[in-house]
């Protein structure tokens, strides 16, 4: 195998790996609708990390990569990335509660336009023209989609609710990728998982229903499962991904997720036997949608 083939390899695995993430995510916010008929969204967020640090620890462990050693010692930035994607967690799955899997899935685009800003503030980045063309798309976008849901739903005080807790996650969201950031230079992507899933796992002991998990029948367990494995995969896949290709190319393939999210929204509710409503979106929602997904991948882009 010559070293053009080899690379050839290597970037079709990164993309495929992004790609798992992608659908992942996708379709993450219509499993938490599912799982919401049975149980809390602090008890659906608690279990997915807890599985998700017991079987990457587990993991770890069998590839001798010694995972105890950042638990013992954890930096405080570790901390500070566990608390906040754990906010995240339970603010989406509020969302999705409160809402529909397409407008969390929607909404929660505004972490990557907001991490755009820290780094123009914080980490000194420059904004292209196509970058501030993207905010302008964004927020065209994101109000077409707002102004058709506020006419379509049902309940506007439960909408206004979901809005803030969406708004919520994208802000504590970022906090988290900040940390991340900071802390890469020093830690491995997966020691790190560990930690994040270790420590949110605990910070939302409080907010579990132990009640919730008397008499759970196979399906509430198997619907627990399949949410720990998508915490697990994502951001495992996630962090493979980035040795094989380039953030400029894993950015905007992440972003189109909403966009299977909708998708997923048009043919599963009729296959779901009841357990999934369908959802309510005009033509100027959908329009919407894909115009903020656009400008969102404007704002992300690099050349």
């Amino acid at each position: 195998m010559n070293h053009t083939d080899a690379e050839a390899k290597s970037y079709a695995r990164g993309i495929l790996l992004v790609l798992v993430t992608t659908l992942l995510w996708g379709f993450l916010p219509i499993i938490l609708k599912v799982a919401l008929t049975e149980f809390s969204a602090g008890t659906i967020a608690w279990f997915r990390f807890l599985f998700a640090f017991v079987v990457l620890y587990l993991l770890l462990s069998l590839r001798g990569s010694h995972p105890a050693l950042i638990l013992r010692r954890p930096p405080i930035l570790g901390i500070v990335a566990g608390a906040s994607l754990s906010a995240n967690y339970f603010g989406v799955t509020e969302a999705v509660n409160l809402s529909t899997p397409s407008n969390a899935a929607i909404l929660i685009q505004l972490a990557p336009v907001l991490l755009a800003v820290v780094g123009v503030l914080f980490f000194k980045e420059r904004l292209t023209p196509l970058q501030m063309v993207g905010f302008a798309v964004a927020a065209v976008g994101f109000y077409l989609f707002y102004i058709d849901q506020r006419g379509n739903v049902k309940d506007m005080t439960h909408y206004s609710t979901a809005t803030v807790y969406i708004m919520f996650a994208a802000v504590v969201w970022v906090l988290y990728i900040s940390c991340q950031k900071l802390l890469s230079r020093s830690f491995g992507a997966q020691s790190l998982n560990l930690l994040v899933y270790g420590v949110a796992a605990v910070v939302l002991v409080y907010k579990v229903n132990w009640v919730e998990f008397t008499g759970i029948g196979w399906k509430g367990w198997t619907v627990l499962v399949v949410l720990g494995l998508n915490t697990l995969l994502a951001y495992g896949a996630l962090a493979e991904s980035v040795k094989h290709v380039p953030l400029t190319i894993i950015s905007p393939l992440i972003t189109l997720n909403p966009l299977i999210t909708l998708t997923g929204m048009l043919v599963l509710p009729a296959l779901s036997s009841g357990r999934l409503m369908p959802e309510i979106i005009g033509t100027w929602g959908y329009l919407g949608a894909v115009t903020a997904v656009g400008g969102v991948v404007l704002v992300i882009a690099r050349k």
